[in-house]
């Protein structure tokens, strides 16, 4: 028991022992990790601050780049030519994409008449020459299947944009006339000064110009020097010139500028003008794809009564309408009724000055609904 105790005494000191060796280890090891991490923190730390000042001198480059482009000083005329150049392009491009849209209607309509002349018309005239053969004459005569198209014309309204002037020619004349002007005001202020001839008697020499001169400078206070007296006649010339160029150039940027913000709103309400346009140009090319549709569905119709009527005359041998079947009866009263429905329709004018007509519409809707009861009546 007392060697078991002894033991047991032991025992705890050891573990001390380890645990403070232990805690003695990290200790030891601490400055090592307390350098790596303090090197680890200083290259983040050199990171951020480099991303810092990349990021500060981006920043520092865009409100640069963005004042420079904001305090370029521009010229009123380079901008009022933008702003025609600009507006010339927003009408050309409208008034191509509405020349577009009339060739497409143009081509579509071209096609119909081209399936009208070589398809419906035989058909409808093989229909009215069988209604002939029975009597059935009450229908009106034949006339132009499909009207012409009244398309608006893009030339009538088209906007022609003027090129502007900037005004310089005329403002140097009108400098140079300011600048002769202002020579004569000191030939004559100078004459009457030194109290000569408005005209000299003759040739007037080196001399006569240099007393004038040496008048101009004693007005000034600055004595008889005619040095002093023509350097202030050429600079205040120069100055009269150059401030009369600078006015009427002036002027004239700010009425171009004027004249082009108008400009820009008138190619905007004449772009508007072309949209409504392009959108009934469309409305009408629509009608016409179904107006398309419909009349096929009529010559087809038509073809299939053709063939029962000729087989009603052959098997029945019947001379006028009396002596036909009653089936045969009724199929030449539908014939009757969709060549009356089929002339309607292409007998009413589609489209006045680019818009599409009511009555167009009517007639169609009209037609389609005869068409689609006798499709019904087949298959019923």
């Amino acid at each position: 028991m007392a060697e078991e105790k002894r033991i047991a005494e032991e025992n705890p000191k050891e573990e001390t022992t380890e645990e403070i060796r232990n805690e003695d280890q990290p200790s030891q090891e601490s400055p090592k990790e307390e350098e790596a991490q303090q090197q680890v923190s200083e290259l983040e730390e050199s990171t951020e601050t480099k991303e810092g000042e990349v990021e500060s001198e981006k920043a520092s480059l865009e409100p640069s780049q963005e004042a420079g482009s904001e305090t370029v000083p521009q010229d009123k005329n380079a901008l009022a030519r933008q702003k025609v150049a600009a507006a010339r392009e927003r009408v050309l491009s409208a008034e191509e994409e509405v020349e577009e849209c009339l060739q497409n209607i143009e081509n579509d309509v071209k096609a119909f008449e081209e399936y009208e002349r070589e398809e419906l018309l035989p058909t409808v005239t093989k229909s009215r020459a069988l209604l002939q053969k029975v009597g059935a004459t009450e229908l009106v005569e034949s006339k132009e299947l499909l009207p012409p198209v009244e398309l608006e014309n893009p030339d009538e309204q088209a906007l022609r944009i003027e090129d502007l002037s900037s005004g310089k020619f005329g403002a140097f004349f009108l400098a140079l006339l300011g600048g002769i002007a202002t020579l004569i005001g000191w030939y004559l202020f100078a004459v009457s000064k030194a109290g000569l001839a408005l005209l000299p008697s003759g040739m007037p020499d080196l001399g006569f110009f240099s007393s004038l001169a040496a008048k101009i400078s004693e007005a000034f206070g600055q004595g008889e020097n005619a040095s002093v007296g023509a350097a202030i006649v050429v600079v205040t010339t120069l100055l009269l010139m150059i401030l009369i160029y600078w006015v009427l150039v002036s002027v004239r940027a700010s009425r171009n500028l004027h004249r082009a913000q108008e400009i820009e709103e008138e190619a905007g309400f004449y772009c508007r003008k072309k949209e409504e346009c392009k959108e009934k140009m469309a409305q009408v090319r629509e009608h016409l794809k179904q107006l398309d549709q419909t009349v096929r569905k009529y010559e087809v119709l038509l073809e299939e009564k053709n063939a029962g009527l000729r087989r009603a005359l052959h098997i029945e041998d019947a001379k006028n309408f009396d002596e036909l079947h009653d089936k045969s009866k009724e199929l030449v009263v539908e014939m009757q009724t969709l060549l009356s429905e089929l002339e309607k329709l292409l007998d009413t004018p589609m489209a006045r000055s680019g818009m599409l007509t009511q009555e167009s519409v009517e007639a169609l809707r009209h037609a389609k609904r005869v068409i689609n009861d006798h499709i019904l009546r087949l298959y019923s």
